[in-house]
């Protein structure tokens, strides 16, 4: 099965994740089966977009957003997975604010910025074949 990951690195996700980037997997939110009440954060992400941050109350780990333009739609942070082995990035967003010492795939699909449709360039990954 090939699940459609993304790494972000705009500062919000650099900020959020302690790191370079950010590496998340879009999916619906009706996927996500959760277990006890986290903790939500309400920012702005670097597009000027509202989203929503959940995290563990107790240990704060970062678990998913969501945004409030697409409040069906989830980002499950790959790093809640209990084996997140063979799982790699199908594109990168906000490439611009990279770090200069990220080396990126140049097989991956990669943005400057964040695409203006983002939900449909998450479909448009969704749709293609693994090489």
């Amino acid at each position: 099965m090939t699940i459609e990951t993304g790494g972000c690195q705009c500062g919000e996700c650099k900020k959020q994740s302690a790191s370079a980037f950010s590496f998340s997997i879009p999916l619906s939110f009706s996927r996500l089966a959760v277990v006890g009440q986290p903790a939500m954060l309400r920012t702005e992400g670097f597009s000027g977009a509202v989203k929503d941050c959940y995290f563990c109350g107790k240990c704060g780990t970062r678990l998913w957003h969501r945004s409030g333009a697409a409040p069906d739609n989830a980002t499950l942070k790959v790093g809640t997975l209990d084996e997140p082995d063979g799982i790699a990035p199908a594109f990168h967003l906000w490439t611009s604010k990279k770090a200069g010492w990220v080396m990126l795939d140049p097989a991956v699909p990669a943005f400057e910025t964040q695409p203006e449709d983002l939900l449909a360039m998450r479909e448009e990954m969704s749709r293609r074949k693994p090489a």
